[in-house]
């Protein structure tokens, strides 16, 4: 047996040192605006709020040379297309005057949350869609501009746990039948990525969840405004630690809550303290900021005790901001003529409403073949953060960390835009999935973003250290 070398025996935490400050601001929408996510739903408008909606950002400034990044994470769904992304985005940036390249929005993917396309403003409860959409621009710009104005040295770390909230949820119960629910024998991914925000005194100015799990604990029977699981989430961690909390949802393409599609709000809060525990026991087990454990001595003592004692290790510094390019092609979709026509024909209202969004994701990519789609990354310190304008399956986070073992990396849901599902290809031999049925990308898409990804993190590794 190979003797180890004992001065390699050392644990630490990816970290970073820097100029880091975090603000939030509210965007609960009002009761009575349009908010129908639900194919199944029996209603239009929200009756209520279950909890409120916030825009939360992050700061971090450092690097050489100095380097700012925004992360913003707005508590709705998603966006419907690019224009709706643009918009939202264009308003958002002229407003805060940061650059373009610097911010990064990240969305929750609550399916409990309001409407913000301009789409349904002649639908019930639509009318409030406008003042809301300004509502959600004066939030997220009061949220930046308050995370730069609150920015004081700081050290970032992350930590692992692990929580089962997640379960696969393609389930396939014979050749014809494919559900969106809980595969019991499906493939999962419980980690649980915790950032840890602490000031030079080492109080916690803010944390971070990153977790991998569709915001549906609530379904088309649920009738009020919410965040889902990640409210109460927050709230638990909040309530601890005293500091901002912002959820970063992870590439949960097939990932659902055990508990899902409920009506009962009380089912997204049990599954929110769920991981909120789950995110508070990963905190408490981490070291402490700037220190690492390493092999000090062998101590006697009837057995042999390996002794490991805590030392100095300064945060790395690093952070910079970078894109990865991919052109991934469209599978064949019907025409528009072809959708206007079925929409005229049909009266089943979930599949109307089915027909209506493939229509916009229709006339959104015209006549091209293909799509350029961008992934942001950032390397923050010994960390990484990969952001996809689209839904992953989990197997994308899980090969990205495989690959860059030695790095946390949190892998977020819908950044920078929504483009739908990318999934592996053997998945497309079941085409009754949901996520392949409305997938606008051929098999292959997803791993060729992976090596795309892989790639730029490895330049971004190689350039930045």
């Amino acid at each position: 047996m190979t003797k180890k070398n004992l001065s390699d025996l050392v644990i630490r935490h990816s970290e970073f040192k820097g100029e880091i400050g975090v603000a939030r601001a509210d965007i609960t929408p009002p009761a009575g605006i349009y908010a129908r996510s639900w194919g199944s739903a029996l209603h239009d408008a929200a009756e209520g709020i279950h909890r409120p909606l916030v825009a939360t950002c992050l700061y971090l400034r450092g690097g050489n040379p100095k380097t700012e990044v925004y992360l913003l994470c707005l508590d709705l769904g998603w966006w419907t297309d690019v224009a709706h992304e643009q918009q939202m985005r264009s308003a958002i940036l002229a407003k805060s005057k940061v650059p373009d390249a610097q911010l990064i929005i990240h969305m929750g993917h609550t399916h409990s949350g309001p409407a913000s396309n301009l789409q349904n403003v002649g639908r019930k409860g639509g009318n409030l869609i406008p003042a809301y959409r300004d509502k959600v621009v004066e939030g997220a710009t009061a949220a930046i501009l308050g995370a730069r104005a609150d920015a004081r040295p700081a050290v970032a770390t992350w930590g692992e746990g692990r929580c089962d909230l997640a379960r696969n949820r393609d389930l396939v119960l014979d050749s014809e039948t494919f559900l969106c629910g809980i595969n019991p024998d499906g493939p999962t991914d419980d980690t649980v990525l915790v950032g840890r925000v602490t000031d030079m005194n080492g109080k916690i100015i803010a944390t971070m969840v990153n977790y991998a799990c569709h915001p549906v604990s609530l379904g088309g029977g649920n009738k009020l405004i919410s965040p889902d699981y990640y409210g109460a989430m927050r709230e638990i961690v909040e309530r601890d630690t005293g500091a901002p909390c912002l959820f970063l949802h992870g590439a949960s393409g097939d990932m659902t809550p055990l508990r899902s599609y409920e009506s009962d709000p009380a089912i997204a809060d049990q599954n929110g303290r769920q991981l909120g525990y789950a995110a508070l026991s990963a905190l408490t087990g981490m070291l402490p900021p700037e220190q690492e454990l390493f092999f000090d001595r062998i101590e006697d003592s009837g057995a042999r005790l390996g002794r490991w004692s805590l030392r100095p290790k300064p945060a790395s510094t690093k952070l910079a901001l970078t894109v990865s390019d991919s052109e991934l092609p469209y599978v064949d979709l019907p025409s528009e003529a072809e959708l206007l026509k079925a929409i005229e024909n049909c009266t089943d209202r979930p599949l109307k409403e089915r027909l209506e969004r493939r229509l916009a994701v229709r006339r959104d990519m015209g006549d091209a073949k293909g799509r350029h789609v961008h992934m942001t990354i950032c390397q923050i310190g010994d960390a990484f953060l990969v952001g996809a304008p689209a839904e992953p399956y989990s197997f994308f986070q899980k090969e990205i960390r495989r690959r860059f073992s030695g790095h946390a990396v949190m892998v977020l849901n819908l950044v920078n835009g929504s483009i739908g599902y990318l999934a592996p290809a053997e998945t497309y031999d079941k085409p009754g999935l949901y996520q392949i049925k409305i997938s606008l990308f051929k098999p292959g898409c997803m791993e060729q973003v992976i090596e795309d990804t892989t790639e730029s993190l490895k330049q971004l590794e190689t350039a930045h250290g």
